[in-house]
């Protein structure tokens, strides 16, 4: 919340605010094969909980709403690092496994049980087809014998459906269900492995998906046809042509846009007596709508910055045509007060004040998120302080006058220019013409970046939307941010040449999503992955 409030001293005037991602062209490189960062085991998310379970056991509860919130990383929920199990993870998969295991046994017995015969020779081979869909491969011979041996005991004193029921509660609590392990080390310590079928299977599915394999994965981890590039490409266009691709993606843009973050968003009723928590709740959905609809039509980070459609319920038509109903409308707006993501009302209120629109918040996003160019964080002692509401000036004239001393002007030279652009648009979202009494104006643009295809005026968001629409820095921001999330770690010098590969292959693409994701798949560091003990 602090971040869209401050005031960024920490910017030298005339310098560009750094990029915490490499940069060939500033810091050149030797792109011959080299070994990347591998990722350790990776805890599954509660998203990916949720996604898991549904598939596995048919059940739509979503149980994970209750576990720990992941920590973050730089907006991305999944960095592998820091996603850990906690005493309080521990209690929650028990509470989860229980009710879970309960549930799928009164309403979907047969998702789980392949026979009707209630014996030893029942449980054995429910064990061993649940088990490979929940562990993501094959169980060894060690946990195949340990289940099988847990299933007899329980079996004597507990009766079939007992054992049933605490098995699947151990298979839900156990490590290799909870845990992706994408790793594929083998008893040879070696400095690169690429991973074998079954790890690939993993890594695609909840990149992709979001959750586990499906059974025509599975079989072509189990024939070797993942093991080759032409077999993991059609398996890969084969996932991403199917609906549940949606998933995938939104797991993404909903941790990139925070809508989290939207839905929970207050005003001040006294500024905007239009609010209300529905209104809110109403925002949320209908950019999670708007993206969905980019991805379902054009797919591309061109009509993500462009399209002009907008969704609208009753509680939102004060923005434009509604159905009389909670339902969501799909309009199709005329001009270019609607254009792209940017002028959507959930992302212009999200990041605006409780009692105004938010300049510095507004171009924090375009920075940081488009441009990979983000302000440093304010030194210590630095005045953090937004200015006061006026009922006389415009935003735009408190927050010049603001930013005027020697320790604001250095970052606000790169964030105001760009977060006036968003000066039409009011702290709900809606169009403005004037403010208090005056004239909106809405001129500005990129002054300071290391890509000149931005750099320049512009009049108001479409035209800002535009530039950063053809630019290629842009899509490099966007490419390197999915790739870090494909791998679940930070990027560092080591994924510089990969990721310019799939730069140039999004680009390339007219900037599709699906294709982007598609070459992150392709490349050597999603297929390969270095031993942690062994990598300098």
């Amino acid at each position: 919340m602090l971040l869209g409030l401050l005031a960024f001293a920490g910017c030298k005037p005339g310098q560009p605010p750094p990029n915490p991602d490499p940069d060939p062209t500033v810091d050149p490189v030797d792109c011959t094969p080299s070994v990347t960062p591998g990722t350790p085991l990776r805890l599954l998310t509660r998203a990916e909980y949720d996604l898991t379970v549904r598939d596995l056991l048919g059940a739509t509860s979503k149980p994970a709403r209750d576990f720990p919130r992941e920590p973050m990383a730089h907006g991305l929920d999944n960095d592998a690092d820091l996603n850990q199990v906690t005493g309080a993870h521990v209690a929650a998969y028990l509470d989860g496994a229980e009710f879970l295991a309960a549930d799928t046994l009164v309403n979907r017995r047969s998702t789980i049980l392949p026979c009707t015969s209630n014996d030893q020779a029942c449980g054995e081979l429910f064990i061993a087809t649940l088990g490979l869909k929940a562990f993501r491969r094959p169980l060894n011979a060690e946990e195949r014998s340990n289940l099988n041996t847990l299933f007899t005991t329980l079996s004597a004193t507990e009766g079939f459906e007992g054992a049933v029921e605490v098995t699947l509660q151990s298979m839900l609590q156990s490590p290799q269900f909870l845990y992706r392990d994408e790793q594929a080390l083998g008893p040879v310590p070696v400095p690169v492995v690429t991973l074998g079928g079954y790890e690939l299977a993993s890594r695609l599915s909840y990149f992709l998906w979001g959750t586990m394999p499906d059974e025509q994965l599975l079989e072509a981890a189990a024939n070797g046809t993942l093991d080759t590039p032409a077999g993991l490409e059609a398996q890969a266009r084969r996932m991403l042509a199917d609906g549940k691709s949606v998933d995938g993606l939104m797991r993404f843009f909903s941790l990139w846009l925070y809508l989290d973050g939207v839905e929970n968003t207050e005003k001040n009723t006294a500024v905007y007596p239009q609010f209300s928590p529905a209104l809110a709740s109403a925002w949320r959905t209908s950019l999670e709508l708007f993206v969905q609809d980019v991805l379902a039509h054009e797919g591309t980070l061109t009509a993500l910055l462009s399209s002009n459609v907008m969704y609208t319920n009753d509680t939102m038509s004060m923005y434009g045509p509604s159905a009389p109903s909670s339902t969501f409308l799909r309009n199709e707006m005329p001009g270019t007060q609607r254009k792209g993501l940017l002028t959507q009302p959930g992302f212009l209120a999200f990041k605006a004040m409780p009692d105004g629109s938010s300049p510095v918040r507004r171009g924090i996003f375009v920075l940081d998120k488009l441009m990979c160019e983000p302000p440093p964080p304010p030194p210590a002692g630095a005045n953090i302080t937004p200015p006061q509401p006026s009922v006389t000036n415009t935003t735009r004239e408190r927050f010049a006058a603001h930013s005027q001393s020697d320790g604001c002007a250095g970052c606000h030279k790169f964030i105001d220019p760009v977060g006036f652009t968003f000066e039409n648009y009011d702290g709900l979202g809606l169009w403005r013409d004037t403010e208090n009494g005056q004239p909106i104006d809405a001129s500005g643009g990129v002054k300071i970046s290391r890509d000149t295809a931005v750099l320049g005026d512009v009049n108001g968001v479409a035209e800002l939307s535009a530039k950063l629409a053809g630019s290629r820095n842009v899509h490099d921001c966007v490419a390197k941010e999915f790739y870090r999330f494909a791998l679940g770690r930070p990027l560092n010098q080591a994924d510089t040449c990969t990721a310019t590969l799939i730069g140039d292959r999004f680009m390339t693409s007219g900037g599709n999503f699906r294709e982007l994701m598609l070459a992150i798949v392709q490349s050597d560091a999603f297929r390969r992955n270095a031993n942690p003990e062994m990598t300098p």
